[in-house]
């Protein structure tokens, strides 16, 4: 696997900073498509092409797409696709596309997603709905939010409400991490490698139904 090359790194932090984006959510983007890394210093030269193609949808000025396609854009469309993409990995979410989730905020909220994705307001509110959804439908006990997130407490949060529901799926979940000790990193592939098993346990259990 060839690293990322300097060029490239430097492209998704100018166009991070192009954008508005503060270090978390640079990182949430970088995660939302990289399968969980969260620095440029970790990619493949592959995931960081994935990376500022991303981020250059962001901008509005990716390439190719369907005629009319929407794409997420705006400061807080990193934070509403790491969430997104935690309910994919909880199993809740069937489909993890970019159009999948505004149109899910958009039938839940009544909101054109050009505002909830631009005005702090808004973001702010949906950003709560959506963390109750995954509260409601995957049972997530998120932290207290305090004048700073906890981003590795709220991590946290989706590994142990994904331990139940693989529990209660059928997967033997005691030989697993139990996450307390487990930095952010390790936290996000063990989110992901359980995310694999919960929805091939649930599709296993569609077709058995």
């Amino acid at each position: 696997m060839t690293a990322a090359s300097a060029a490239q790194k430097g492209a998704i932090h100018s166009i991070s900073k192009s954008l508005g984006l503060d270090e978390e959510s640079r990182r949430d983007v970088i995660a939302s498509v990289a399968g969980g890394k969260r620095s440029s210093s970790e990619l493949s030269t592959g995931e960081a092409i994935l990376v500022i193609d991303r981020l250059k949808a962001l901008q509005g000025s990716q390439a190719g797409g369907a005629k009319g396609a929407r794409v997420m854009d705006g400061a807080y469309a990193p934070k509403l696709l790491a969430l997104w993409i935690s309910g994919w990995h909880l199993g809740v979410v069937r489909d993890r596309s970019d159009s999948s989730l505004l149109a899910f905020l958009e039938r839940q909220t009544g909101l054109s997603h050009v505002r909830f994705l631009r005005d702090s307001a808004q973001a702010r509110g949906v950003i709560e709905a959506l963390k109750a959804w995954l509260s409601r439908e995957a049972g997530v006990d998120w932290p207290p939010r305090g004048e700073k997130e906890d981003v590795r407490a709220n991590k946290l949060a989706v590994l142990f409400a994904q331990r139940r529901l693989l529990d209660q799926a059928g997967a033997d979940v005691s030989a697993m991490p139990s996450g307390a000790g487990l930095a952010e990193r390790a936290i996000d592939a063990e989110i992901r490698s359980g995310g694999a098993l919960l929805r091939r346990l649930l599709k296993e259990a569609r077709r058995a139904g």
